[in-house]
């Protein structure tokens, strides 16, 4: 399983979105997930897996 982390607002949530939609259409299992605030400035994660078959 892969992980890209995103750190505070580097991205917009619609950009994180596309990202997602990218690996679901290269076959890739996703989901985006909240982390923990460091500093003031929150996370997020995209996981996603490779489906077999």
């Amino acid at each position: 399983m892969g992980q890209i982390k995103i750190t505070a607002s580097s991205i917009t949530k619609e950009e994180q979105l596309d990202i997602a939609r990218l690996l679901i259409k290269a076959g890739y299992t996703v989901s985006i997930t909240k982390g923990k605030v460091v500093d003031g400035k929150g996370s997020s994660f995209i996981n996603y897996e490779k489906q077999e078959g």
